[in-house]
């Protein structure tokens, strides 16, 4: 349903998951911008952000369709993403798109569609990953399979159905949401430090480290009117480094002993870092390294 606006007012983008981690962080630095009219949807949480709010279950049909409808919007960033939910995979990242898109065709042909993918379509057989390189989720046999494949097909139909799409790839996003609170992952590793408990980390897994701040920055320069670039684009950190490696950075750099951190093995060595070379020539915003990242954090 429509929580608000009845009336048909065009936007100038639209965030598609916009009360997430990532999402309502996109949204917040949207709204930031002068002259730009902000919308988004979400599932069940309504994030106090100044952009019009709709709500829309993708398990649902029509509420989608009437926002898309009803906000006009001249780019729209696709990142929902049932991260938990296996049963909703489909749902969100292939059936979603297709609706989207089915949908925007009759509203605004022309307008940019972003997909926010993630570096999960690599099996980690290769990287660091390019542009360039095909995804193998097919690959995978891990509790992520079934995530990465959904979010492969994801890719695959947005450029299929519209020519005037983005691809965004990402890696490993931590850092602190529009409430100031760590996201989920580093708060967990955060509390087993400061309370002196062992954290395993793989040693044997790179990553590409990424601050959702920056992200977001990134994103900001890619849906500006004078941004021409199509198809895949690598937004992350610009450092490749192992899990085990970033958690002895992060204990570093909130003080605590970095012993703590304990060498732990994956199954199937794998390289799931993100080359971002040509994301850095293309866009003014500089890609942070893990360093970077962590003391705009962690300030001390």
């Amino acid at each position: 349903m429509i929580l608000k606006n009845t009336l048909s007012v065009p936007v100038d983008t639209l965030i598609i998951g916009g009360s997430g981690f990532v999402g309502s962080k996109i949204v917040s630095e949207a709204t930031k911008v002068a002259d730009s009219e902000i919308a988004y949807t979400y599932a069940t949480r309504k994030v106090d952000l100044l952009a019009r709010a709709y709500q829309v279950k993708m398990e649902e049909g029509g509420a989608l369709e009437r926002c898309i409808l009803e906000t006009k919007p001249r780019v729209v960033i696709y990142c929902a993403v049932p991260f938990m939910d296996q049963a909703l995979h489909k749902t969100v990242s292939v059936e979603g798109v297709k609706r989207t898109l089915t949908k925007l065709a009759g509203v605004n042909p022309s307008a940019r569609f972003i997909y926010m993918s993630t570096n999960a379509v690599f099996s980690g057989a290769r990287g660091p990953c390019r542009e360039s390189d095909l995804p193998d989720p097919e690959s995978r046999h891990d509790p992520y399979r079934e995530y990465a494949l959904t979010r492969a097909e994801g890719e695959r139909i947005a450029q299929k159905m519209w020519a005037n799409t983005i691809i965004v790839r990402t890696s490993n996003v931590d850092g602190r949401d529009i409430h100031g609170n760590l996201n989920s992952r580093l708060a967990f590793s955060v509390e087993r430090l400061r309370l002196g408990q062992a954290l395993p980390r793989f040693c044997n897994r790179q990553i590409s480290p990424t601050l959702v701040d920056n992200l977001a920055a990134a994103l900001l320069e890619v849906i500006h009117p004078s941004f021409s670039y199509t198809g895949v684009l690598h937004i992350a950190g610009s450092q490749q480094i192992t899990d085990y490696e970033y958690a002895k950075l992060l204990a570093r750099q909130i003080g605590v002993d970095e012993n703590l951190v304990e060498e732990d093995f994956d199954d199937t060595p794998s390289n799931i870092s993100l080359n971002v070379a040509l994301t850095q020539r293309l866009l003014q915003t500089r890609l942070l390294n893990v360093a970077e990242q962590l003391a705009v954090t962690f300030p001390t």
